[in-house]
């Protein structure tokens, strides 16, 4: 390869089997991946291919094992080709996108937020417009977006079925079924639930407005998330109500058949919910399924029975769909698949919908931290904390939130702080934001020493974390000076006359 410009001679590289294995480079470099970087920021260049040894094995070159795919998600860190990305974002168009099944995501060594990115294409396909514009921030999702293009990583969705699945929050118990608990699926841009605004009490004081003495980050999106969501997710569904006074004994039956039916389909698969083997050709599937028909079709349905037709409908309608997935080859295939990862049920659809709206909102909070929106923040944080449980990640976004707010000089406040965090130790003892937060609020309280101990948690647990390092570097040289780790004219000392003199 020649560079592209004036300077004499080429990078030279012999490949093996299709993987580079010696390099001699114009610029000296330390490794063979190294050398290999430094030839992606160019724009142009003309290259030839030889079958002939043109390497050698003179001094200068570089051998090694390269991953290709890790040296090409590497460089796409550092320059991307804006005008080729948004070529191949285009042509992806306005088709639901998911990762591949068996691409080969571990090669790439993705880092933190780029899991992130894949978790959520995973968990919910989307089109590329929607995916960069939930996930919280657009230049890593464009990249990410491009590097599984150019690697053949990505497929068009193609969904088997459009279920009616109906979920509820915990806290809504109508009569009819109710939407899901987040709005819209994540696909189709989610809606904003009712407000439910926190009211700050006379006399608490945002520390981070004009004039307050915070000191605290705005984002703790820096800190790799300890865990994907995949707490204990609540997403109930609506169940019939009693069956009314004096029915008589044949409509009570029918009644509780309904109940019964629709409370145990929630938890079946296709195959469960027509009553056939996994084996059934599809022949013994159509036939099962017009006998089911027959009995539960809602045109069958007594009126006096008639508040429970939402729900015979949905029956009618797991059975149709169960009957079109399996009598497909193709998408009977696919279906299986997805049993075999624990799927298939409707409450599981649930279930990942709910998960899909939890990941897509903990990237909202983010973004309306950065913006100082901590009421929406903090709104999001409890809707999300109802239906996921056991999630160590929400109590300490939480316990953040309400430092950046309100700081900690409300008594109240404090207490929340403190039990929020308690609460995300107790899932995860080494949650990272969980220690950093604890650090910060620590600090505040004056008592640095033990805000050193949980800055170097983090250092340790995150070593890229360059604001742990840099206190823990700080409070490590004044513990070694027979100091305190707190700064100077903190913790009741008086301050010295240069002190006086050039305070701020």
């Amino acid at each position: 390869m020649w560079p592209d410009d004036d300077q004499p001679g080429q990078d030279r590289i012999l490949f093996r089997s299709g993987v580079p294995a010696i390099g001699r480079f114009i610029e000296p470099v330390a490794s063979l991946d190294r050398g290999l970087l430094t030839i992606f920021p160019r724009e142009r260049g003309p290259y030839a291919f030889y079958e002939a040894d043109l390497v050698g094995e003179g001094d200068g070159t570089m051998r090694g094992s390269v991953d290709v795919l890790e040296v090409i998600a590497t460089s796409l860190r550092g320059d991307v080709p804006k005008d080729a990305m948004t070529r191949v974002i285009r042509k992806l168009g306005d088709e639901r996108q998911r990762v591949k099944s068996g691409a080969p995501l571990a090669r790439f060594s993705l880092q933190s937020n780029e899991k992130a990115f894949v978790e959520l294409m995973r968990a919910e396909p989307a089109t590329a417009a929607v995916l960069i514009e939930q996930f919280g921030d657009p230049k890593v999702a464009r990249r990410m977006l491009y590097l599984l293009a150019i690697t053949e990583s990505l497929e068009v969705y193609r969904p088997i079925s459009r279920q009616k699945l109906r979920a509820v929050s915990p806290s809504s118990q109508g009569d009819r079924p109710s939407s899901p608990p987040f709005g819209r699926r994540a696909s189709s841009g989610s809606t904003t639930p009712p407000r439910m605004r926190r009211s700050s009490p006379p006399g608490r004081r945002d520390s981070n407005r004009p004039g307050g003495d915070s000191v605290l980050p705005t984002s703790i999106s820096n800190l790799p998330p300890a865990k994907s969501l995949s707490g204990e997710i609540v997403a109930p569904r609506q169940m019939p109500p009693p069956p009314p006074a004096g029915f008589s004994d044949e409509h009570r039956k029918r009644w509780e058949e309904v109940v019964r039916v629709i409370s145990m389909m929630d938890r079946q698969n296709y195959f469960e919910m027509l009553g056939v083997k996994e084996s059934a050709d599809s022949n013994e599937i159509r036939g099962k399924y017009m006998k089911l028909a027959k009995k539960w079709h809602p045109d069958r349905l007594p009126n006096e029975l008639s508040p429970l037709r939402p729900w015979v409908e949905e029956i009618f309608h797991l059975f149709t769909v169960a009957r079109d997935t399996l009598a497909n080859d193709k998408s009977r295939v696919d279906y299986q698949k997805t049993v075999m990862q624990g799927g298939g049920t409707p409450e599981s659809e649930r279930k990942l919908n709910v998960m899909v709206e939890s990941a897509i909102n903990f990237q909202k909070v983010d973004v309306l931290v950065k913006r100082r929106r901590y009421d929406e923040a903090l709104r999001i944080c409890d809707e999300v904390m109802e239906v996921v449980r056991k999630e160590a990640d929400y109590p300490a976004m939480k316990a953040w939130v309400l430092m950046l707010k309100h700081g900690i000089e409300d008594d109240e406040v404090a207490d929340e702080i403190r039990s929020l965090l308690k609460q995300t130790f107790l899932l995860n003892t080494d949650h990272v934001q969980g220690h950093f937060v604890r650090a910060h609020f620590l600090k505040r309280m004056g008592k640095h020493d033990k805000a050193l101990k949980h800055f170097k948690k983090v250092a340790k647990l995150d070593p890229k974390n360059l604001e742990a390092i840099r206190e823990v570097r700080i409070g490590s040289m004044r513990q070694s000076r027979g100091r305190s780790s707190a700064p100077p004219g903190k913790g009741g000392k008086r301050p010295s006359i240069f002190g006086k003199l050039f305070k701020k």
